[in-house]
């Protein structure tokens, strides 16, 4: 029974987090009605944030706004937070968010961290766009290749393959860049 209320306490701290980030991003659009960026990282479980998830997140800002400014996009709000649900990205820029959207989907799919990458893009009116509006493939598993929805919905993999499989990425990219 303790567990039970231990798993409860953690899944409202996590819904919690989750509509504070919502609100979050309701209050950056009313004063920047543009395009907005929220950026998270994919991490199951309850351990959201440690100095390796900060660096993971810390690359991945980098990488959008360098997609961003190397598109000569406006950008008019930029602001991270470190929690400890995880760390989160938030960027307001002047550019069609279908055209944000294929830019973000490009770089999930193309940065060698981009597996762990969660950016989701929303319109002024807090819209989200998502990948079906694309018609591109939805996200696939980080360990199987199957659709990520299905594996999460039916539990494919344990916990602590996922992390495994997360800090095996996050490796292989720090490797020779840095020291952990």
């Amino acid at each position: 029974m303790e567990e039970l209320q231990v798993d409860n306490k953690l899944l409202k701290i996590i819904l919690d987090s989750r509509e504070a980030r919502a609100e979050k991003q309701r209050e950056i659009l009313k004063n920047f009605p543009y395009t907005l960026i929220s950026f998270t990282l994919n991490i199951p479980g309850a351990k959201k944030n440690s100095d390796l998830y900060s660096k993971i997140h810390g690359v991945g800002m980098e990488a959008i706004l360098k997609s961003l400014y190397d598109s000569n996009k406006k950008i008019y709000y930029i602001k991270t937070y470190n929690y400890s649900t995880g760390p989160e990205g938030f960027i307001s820029v002047d550019m069609d968010p279908l055209e944000a959207k294929k830019m973000m989907v490009k770089l999930e799919d193309m940065h060698e961290l981009g597996r762990i990458f969660d950016v989701d893009v929303f319109d002024k009116n807090h819209n989200q766009i998502n990948r079906s509006m694309l018609n591109l493939e939805t996200r696939k598993c980080l360990i199987c290749e199957k659709e990520a929805r299905y594996c999460i919905r039916n539990r494919s993999h344990t916990y602590e393959a996922l992390i495994e499989r997360i800090e095996e990425i996050a490796h292989k990219y720090f490797s020779g860049k840095e020291r952990l």
